[in-house]
């Protein structure tokens, strides 16, 4: 649950090989041989060029090749190439720009390769809004800039939002660090109804193991880690977020409630027909045993999710944009500015939410929520709120 690592961590355009030991430091001569081999691969298909034998293993030609077709299919011929020392730049089409990293290991092969979501080339802010109205059945944005607002629909609505609620958890958590309240380096243990599902790693670690508060936070947002913020709302308490947020204490699922609810439908008709006050202890009682993965991996339902408007996250996300755990993993808004992000996502509910500086620094937040009862194209949707962030960027 939440928009994890590389844009389009989650659809077929991501090929993200980056091996281990492989650094990205470029010799003299990279960025020629680098663009060569982009350009093979554009022109010609996988077999136009070697990989390594792990890349190969990885990603294999075929898969390379159906790729590389639909790459193709959606933002027509490649017409530049723009890549940085780094290996990391740009793909330009008539209509497209494509983030994209290349490793070349010392031999000239192909180590590692990333193709981020096509992003859209639009003339202004009002072409940009003009693509999100098709991502979902529901769908609201909004940018503001030092709280004017530029574009907005359906800003002050409650969408479903996934894992971009945990901007309350850490906005309450930052503000008890800046009262003094608390300490970043304090170690919390990890109990068992603490343990959730992924995504995330701390699952997996064993019971009582430390974990310190900052590393906690850190993983709850960057990597989105669903028992890393279970165990930060036992902390903080469920009241304490609940307001924060602006909802209902008995509204505010942890993870691993969440997930008990939507694997097993009767408990999930149970807690949404009960009286507020019978809430929690239907939900805990559910929670009791961790759910199968399986379980978890269909539709959205109904009623059980976190129900948020972007108005409310912006103004979570605004005061913390420059909160470097928050700027670790920018999702959607790499490469184009330092960004404070967090995200969320499940089969029907898509959110991106970031706060970034323009060149006067200007403090600019865009969020965009979609809510359908069918699939997201979460490369499109990637691809239309990264166009909407660079014409935010470039407002006068």
């Amino acid at each position: 649950m939440g928009f994890e690592g590389v844009i389009g961590v989650k659809g077929f355009l991501a090929v993200a090989l980056m091996l281990a030991g492989m650094g990205f430091a470029a010799p003299t001569k990279a960025q020629e041989a680098e663009r060569a081999a982009l350009q093979a691969l554009l022109s010609d298909g996988a077999g136009a060029v070697t990989v390594t034998p792990e890349f190969a293993q990885a990603v294999p030609e075929a898969q390379l090749d159906g790729l590389l077709e639909t790459l193709a299919a959606q933002v027509g011929p490649v017409e530049e190439i723009d890549l940085q020392p780094s290996g990391a730049g740009e793909l330009r089409s008539a209509s497209h720009e494509v983030p994209v990293r290349i490793v070349l290991d010392d031999q000239g092969r192909i180590a590692g390769l990333r193709f981020g979501a096509p992003e859209p080339l639009v003339a202004d802010l009002r072409a940009a809004v003009a693509g999100l109205e098709g991502l979902g059945a529901e769908v609201s944005w909004l940018v503001q800039r030092d709280g004017e607002v530029l574009a907005a629909q359906g800003a002050a609505h409650p969408l479903a939002v996934a894992s971009a609620f945990k901007l309350g958890i850490l906005s309450v958590l930052a503000r008890e660090v800046r009262a003094g309240k608390t300490d970043w380096d304090r170690v919390l243990r990890i109990a068992e109804p603490h343990r959730s599902l992924p995504t995330g790693r701390l699952q997996d670690f064993p019971t009582d193991a430390p974990v310190t508060l900052h590393t906690a936070a850190l993983l709850m947002i960057a990597e989105s880690d669903n028992t890393a913020t279970d165990l930060l709302l036992d902390l903080l308490g469920r009241e304490t977020v609940a307001e924060e947020l602006g909802i209902a204490p008995e509204a505010l699922l942890s993870t691993r409630e969440f997930f008990a609810l939507k694997a097993d439908p009767v408990a999930a008709q149970v807690w949404r027909d009960a009286e507020p006050e019978a809430r929690p202890s239907i939900a805990a009682e559910a929670a009791m045993l961790p759910p199968d993965v399986a379980a978890v991996n269909g539709p959205s339902v109904p009623g059980i999710e976190w129900y948020l408007p972007l108005e409310s996250l912006c103004a979570l996300i605004e005061p913390m944009a420059d909160l470097p755990l928050l700027q670790l993993n920018p999702g959607p808004a790499s490469g184009l500015a330092p960004a404070a992000y967090k995200g969320g996502s499940e089969p029907g509910v898509l959110n991106f939410t970031v706060a970034l500086r323009d060149s006067e620094e200007r403090l600019i937040c865009a969020a965009l929520t979609v809510n359908d009862p069918g699939p997201i194209d979460e490369i499109a949707a990637s691809g239309a709120f990264r166009a909407l962030l660079r014409r935010a960027m470039a407002q006068p």
